[in-house]
């Protein structure tokens, strides 16, 4: 595809734009109108979805642009976003500027719902049809999503009672030695995700490498992720006792050979146990993931099991995060960088 510009098809098309109403059926008049309307009531202005009382709701103390703090207000835009202008590059800008929100085309309302989808463990096949959007548009804002939960779990601390142990998540295809799985679950075919959670409900789930997990990368892990002088509850993996010597941690650890077969009310490791189901739940409905992606597939599973419960309260948390993290992706720009990675 190289040298050729990539174009995704538009969400308002249908079979018989361009036609004549005349030579249509009453049938495909009515789809095409009904398309067309939910197309349109989709696309409105800020103005008439309220949008723009939202945005405004965001103050700026420096220009995205060129990161100077010599600004000025400048208005409004014709749809009601505020207006600011930067003195040192001369350029204005709105409070959507420089976020996932620049130049967006679609209601914040429909953001919130496909948030909501996303947090219920859907998948984008699912969300796709469910609202009759492009598959294009959906994997765009998946990656919208996943540009704002960048980061998400750099401030995850598990304190007192810690219950970790690791996953193994097996490799694409296309990714493995040979394109053949690795003998046994700790082949370097496998991903290693180390998880975590304590008695309050916090909990992590992180890329720790490929293979059966190292000191090293133990600690790389869970280091930054646990308080000091929590008590380690976890089996006998042997890297596990860097954090116990670092951290100064009380560890409490039994053989994996004991707990099989335990039911969760006498299972000591039962809580990260569940988050291992749930994680498993979680990577079979998105199983056709891009496997050097799943940093971001984990951040989003962190915003799912971690608190605060309410699917809307998540959203509300996502949504201020969406307006203060500094990113914009383009729809244009994102399919010609996917493109371009294919060839």
């Amino acid at each position: 595809m190289s040298g050729t510009r990539w174009h995704a098809p538009s969400a308002s098309a249908t079979p018989w734009d361009g036609v004549p109403d005349a030579d249509l059926t009453p049938a495909q008049l009515a789809v095409r109108d009904s398309h067309r309307s939910v197309y349109d009531f989709r696309h409105r202005s800020l103005m008439e979805t309220g949008d723009a009382d939202f945005m405004n709701g965001y103050e700026r103390d420096r220009c995205p642009r060129c990161g100077s703090g010599h600004i000025q207000r400048w208005g409004h835009e014709a749809d009601g976003a505020r207006r600011w202008r930067c003195a040192s590059c001369g350029r204005t800008f709105t409070p959507a500027t420089g976020t996932v929100f620049e130049d967006h085309k679609l209601p914040v309302a429909d953001w919130v719902e496909f948030m909501c989808q996303a947090f219920g463990f859907e998948s984008l096949e699912a969300i796709t049809r469910e609202d009759r959007r492009s598959g294009t548009t959906t994997a765009w804002w998946m990656a919208k999503l996943f540009a704002v939960l960048e980061g998400v779990q750099d401030g995850v601390v598990l304190s007192g009672e810690v219950q970790i142990d690791e996953k193994m998540h097996p490799l694409a295809a296309r990714d493995r030695a040979g394109g053949r799985a690795g003998m046994g679950a700790y082949s370097r075919d496998r991903i290693c995700i180390a998880v975590g959670c304590d008695d309050s409900g916090r909990s992590l789930a992180v890329r720790a490498g490929l293979g059966k997990l190292s000191k090293s990368r133990c600690w790389d892990a869970y280091g930054g992720h646990i308080a000091r002088g929590a008590t380690l509850v976890h089996d006998m993996e042997n890297s596990h006792s860097v954090l116990v010597e670092r951290l100064g941690l009380t560890s409490v650890a039994y053989r994996s050979a004991d707990l099989k077969g335990l039911d969760d009310t006498h299972n000591p490791l039962s809580r990260v146990n569940h988050m291992h189901f749930l994680l498993k739940e979680f990577m079979h409905r998105h199983s056709g993931f891009e496997r050097d992606r799943i940093d971001d597939w984990l951040n989003l599973f962190s915003v799912i099991v971690n608190p605060p419960e309410d699917r809307l309260e998540k959203a509300a948390m996502v949504l201020d995060r969406a307006m203060t993290v500094p990113i914009s992706l383009p729809y244009r720009e994102y399919y010609e960088r996917s493109a371009s990675s294919e060839d």
